[in-house]
């Protein structure tokens, strides 16, 4: 099963990265990992702050590492919990600190509107691309246990590390796992572009298809799973074209709390959190998001 050994809360002292850093804290405390608060200033404000108050940038850097240091102990997240204040740009800073502590889990808060409040921040869409380490987007004041996780599964060698990460948290959490399989017919193309099936093709599910992509996944999970009896553990196969509303329509029927993503696969979702269609998933799904990178760009990290 997936342990972290280090994780990475990002800092920007708003009402959702603190969510973010109670997760952080719990999900190191789980697996006896360290966590550290990073917090980045900007560049720009440094300078003024400098100039209008006639003080060194060591001094300006003293000042936000204190508040930091305030800002985790009104947090509530017991002791344990390093601080570290860093200049620059967020992400690029991010990455850095990720690689200097060699973590393994970026912990952020999602940034939502009255408009659009399932949106994330610029910084952290930004960090899902770019991070070299798995990142857990934590949505408004969704904070652990959960109850429901939901792994997105294609077959990829990184949707079976979500799987297992998705069922670590599940036993931590006592909670129970759906593992979704989503698959595209030629039926269900046709059907979902513009409602026009060709003649030859029957109407209705394609039966055949989704009892042999059953089987697939169950085969797929059995050596998965087989050592996490006490989690209740559900696969799911749907026959639909768009990857994207599938999952968000089984997130909210089954009110899940958490979704695990591979970020690359072997079908439609081989650009998954690289291109729109991840990006959309993000976006729009109203829980809590991990986006699970793939070996060769963690141990790539260290």
């Amino acid at each position: 099963m997936k342990k972290f050994h280090h994780v990475i809360a990002a800092i920007d002292f708003t009402p959702s990265c603190r969510v973010a850093l109670r997760e952080a804290a719990h999900r190191a405390s789980l697996d006896g990992a360290k966590v550290t608060a990073v917090h980045v200033m900007d560049e720009f404000l440094v300078h003024e702050l400098k100039r209008a108050l006639s003080i060194t940038a060591e001094a300006v850097k003293e000042d936000w590492t204190k508040r930091l240091q305030q800002f985790v102990d009104e947090s509530d997240v017991g002791a344990g919990c390093f601080v570290e204040v860093r200049s620059g740009s967020p992400v690029h800073e991010l990455m850095e600190a990720c690689h200097a502590h060699k973590a393994d889990l970026l912990v952020m808060g999602a940034k939502g509107s009255r408009a659009a409040p399932h949106r994330i921040g610029a910084v952290a869409a930004k960090a899902i691309r770019s991070a070299p380490v798995d990142v857990l987007i934590v949505r408004g004041e969704a904070h652990a246990p959960y109850k429901k996780v939901l792994a997105c599964v294609d077959f990829s060698e990184n949707s079976a590390k979500a799987v297992q990460f998705a069922l670590h948290v599940a036993q931590q959490d006592k909670s129970s796992l759906d593992c979704l399989h989503v698959f595209r017919s030629a039926l269900s193309m046709a059907v979902d572009f513009g409602g026009f099936a060709p003649a030859a093709i029957p109407q209705g599910i394609d039966a055949d298809g989704l009892e042999r992509w059953k089987t697939e996944l169950n085969q797929f999970l059995e050596p998965l799973t087989r050592k996490a009896e006490d989690v209740d553990v559900q696969p799911i196969v749907v026959e639909m074209v768009n990857v994207r509303e599938a999952i968000l329509d089984h997130v909210i029927q089954n009110h899940c709390d958490l979704v695990v993503l591979g970020t690359r696969g072997k079908t439609n979702l081989r650009t998954l959190l690289i291109g729109t269609t991840a990006e959309r998933i993000v976006q729009h799904i109203p829980c809590s998001i991990l986006a699970v990178k793939p070996d060769e760009i963690v141990e790539g990290a260290a």
